[in-house]
């Protein structure tokens, strides 16, 4: 594969190397960063979640999207990071040989390695720090235990939720910069024309309350539950290939890429999310999927996130079953020319990846007074006599 280089005299100063714990078609932040890299003019080389190969045959790096090459690392497996005898070092030196021999036949300029958290990530942030990259770190949850090893090992931290950054920042001070939370509808493959109601979703019943995403342990199911059964003519309706509860009202679809979520997305009544806020987790986080709700203009209920606060003119809150009801039922009677669907669509607009294109320039490429200063430019690419210009 011969590598393309983007090079129009506006491109930053570096490109990037973005770990992530996921795949791509799980469009999550690392993704999203990625993608706001490669606008600025970056060379991407987008890294997915290391499988055994043991298991998997090795892939060469694709260009997936335009400035984004992917790469799948390999070594022996996950499980045997957990036996602390020596192998998640050792792993760690595995996968740091792929990624730079990646990044040196893509020719990548200086770049950063970006990464969010994981156990395993510590001793191959070590690596890389060794090797000479600048590390940003991206704490895009509540801190997990051990996040502060990342922070302190990394030259800044990224953090997309208000309430953590200003928590890190009483520590860490201008370590931690904050960036946007943004949709990925505009930065996907162009949206298809028109909002034509799934086939799969047509066969539920209306009123469909939607929540786009795997339900894991996010959300408060017993709250949830207790929800359902009191109105069993309402419809719950979920990603994933097993259903959350037991209840004839609750539905699953298949997950779709987001080139195919603004019909899915205009066909439910209202954007649901009944978060468990006795979760410290989930109580500070910043859902991705919210900002879609909002681009499609549709009703929102939630659990009262914390940083959902400052869209309470938006969205309807509740904390009960009792609470929550009734907010769906005011989401329901929402008039179809209410100007709380104009006010969504245009917080919409700007959470965009251009804004946090925009974000990321100004941290990391500025040259001001920040993050960025801390930046000094690594020796190792000087065998291929790549040099910042």
């Amino acid at each position: 594969m011969k590598p393309t280089h983007r090079d129009n005299g506006a491109r930053p100063i570096r490109d990037a190397i973005v770990m992530s714990g996921w795949s791509w078609y799980n469009y999550n932040d690392p993704e999203r960063i990625a993608l706001a890299l490669s606008r600025l003019g970056a060379k991407v080389l987008y890294c997915e979640n290391p499988s055994s190969r043991l298991r998997n045959a090795a892939l060469e790096i694709t260009e997936i999207q335009s400035g984004i090459f992917r790469l799948r690392p390999q070594f022996l497996g996950h499980r045997l990071n957990r036996l602390q005898l020596g192998f998640d070092r050792l792993q760690a030196r595995m996968i740091a040989a792929q990624v730079q021999k990646a990044a040196a036949k893509l020719e990548l300029r200086d770049p950063f390695f970006i990464y969010p958290h994981g156990d395993f990530f510590v001793p191959l942030c070590r690596e890389f720090k060794k090797r000479g990259f600048p590390l940003v770190h991206c704490c895009f949850d509540y801190p997990e235990p051990g996040q502060d090893r990342h922070i302190e090992l990394s030259d800044c931290t990224l953090t997309l939720s208000k309430s953590i950054f200003h928590q890190l920042r009483a520590k860490f001070g201008s370590k931690i910069a904050l960036i946007p939370q943004v949709r990925w509808s505009d930065a996907s493959e162009p949206q298809k024309t028109g909002c034509v109601e799934p086939t799969e979703l047509s066969a539920i019943p209306k009123p469909r309350l939607g929540y786009i995403g795997l339900v894991s342990n996010r959300l408060n199911l017993a709250v949830l539950h207790e929800l359902l059964v009191s109105r069993p003519d309402w419809h719950f309706v979920h990603f994933g290939d097993s259903k959350c509860l037991p209840l004839p009202n609750v539905h699953t679809i298949k997950w779709r890429d987001a080139a195919n979520l603004g019909g899915l997305v205009a066909s439910l009544h209202v954007g649901f999310m009944p978060y468990n806020c006795h979760s410290n987790k989930d109580f500070h986080c910043m859902p991705l999927k919210v900002f879609d709700y909002f681009n499609a203009g549709i009703p929102v209920v939630s659990t009262p996130l914390v940083n959902l606060w400052e869209y309470s003119d938006t969205i309807y809150f509740g904390d009960t079953a009792e609470e929550l009801a009734a907010a769906v039922e005011l989401a329901l009677e929402e008039p179809v020319d209410s100007q709380r669907k104009s006010f969504r669509k245009e917080i919409a607009k700007g959470q965009s990846i251009a804004a946090l294109a925009e974000s990321l320039s100004r941290i990391l490429f500025s040259g001001r007074s920040g993050p960025s200063d801390a930046f000094e430019e690594p020796a190792h690419f000087e065998s291929v006599g790549l040099r910042n210009e």
